[in-house]
This record gives C-alpha cells, sequence and structure tokens, in this order.
C-alpha cells in the first residue's frame, strides 16, 4: 500500500534504516516487510548536481494518527 501521509521529517533528521524504509520514518520501528505503508518515492538534493532518491515507510500506527485512515 502506498499512501500520503502528510509533512514527512526532513531528510537529514533520518536514520539511514529510516530513510530506505527499513524502520519506520516517524517513529523509528522496525517494519517487517508487508507490515508498513509505502509513504512513494521521494527525491532529495543535499548538493547541486546530486540526487538521492529514497523510500521511506510508516508503522500502521503512524500513519493513521497522521493521515485519520
Amino acid at each position: 500500500m502506498t499512501a500520503a501521509a502528510g509533512a514527512l521529517p526532513a531528510y537529514g533528521v533520518l536514520t539511514p534504516f529510516q530513510r530506505y524504509g527499513l524502520d519506520c520514518t516517524f517513529c523509528g520501528a522496525p517494519l517487517a516487510p508487508g507490515a508498513a505503508v509505502s509513504l512513494g518515492w521521494l527525491r532529495h538534493r543535499p548538493a547541486p548536481g546530486v540526487r538521492v532518491v529514497w523510500a521511506p515507510r510508516a508503522c500502521h500506527g503512524c500513519h493513521t494518527a497522521r493521515c485519520g485512515r
């Protein structure tokens, strides 16, 4: 499932595991495959000419709290 979750934490404050969907983007809890909500593929530009693609995910509890679903 992919869903928008409103405002995400800034890329720079997240751990690598949160940036790439291994931990919840909001609470940092470890996520099992199939047990989370994808927040889509996002792009980050840390510097001119540099592009980073990241794929944050959220646990169902955080997603429900932030999206009301």
